[in-house]
């Protein structure tokens, strides 16, 4: 739901930038009205074609796996980073390369969705950016 201040927080691992956008952004999959929805939204937001704002949504791409939460949240800005960090101060159980983000956004859905290349890892407080 939206909540202002909150960023949700979704890391996974993809071959290549082209294959984490076509993952949040193209709408390859059809939801049960029909409407083409991007496959991370019919993941977790059970196919709902805009849960939340476009303008809040955000993501990126890191290169190489890593389970060092400094270097997976790098482009979230140093203080999620070092959110993450402290949250996760033994490592990521597994390595990732990208992150997906919306803020003002609190989600409340499941964490893992079996066959999904992202997982949720929790919803924080932040300052705008």
């Amino acid at each position: 739901m939206e909540e202002s201040g909150i960023v949700s927080i979704w890391l996974g691992s993809f071959e290549s930038r082209e294959a984490l956008a076509a993952y949040a952004e193209n709408r390859f999959m059809q939801n049960e009205n029909g409407e083409k929805v991007p496959s991370f939204t019919q993941d977790f937001f059970n196919g709902d074609l805009w849960p939340f704002e476009p303008d809040v949504f955000d993501y990126e791409f890191n290169g190489a796996p890593s389970q060092d939460p400094a270097v997976v949240a790098a482009p979230l800005g140093e203080e999620l980073c070092a959110v993450l960090t402290e949250v996760y101060s033994k490592g990521f159980d597994q390595p990732y390369n990208a992150v997906i983000a919306v803020y003002d956004y609190q989600f409340e859905g499941s964490r893992y969705v079996p066959g999904a290349p992202a997982r949720f890892v929790g919803s924080f407080s932040y300052i705008e950016r």
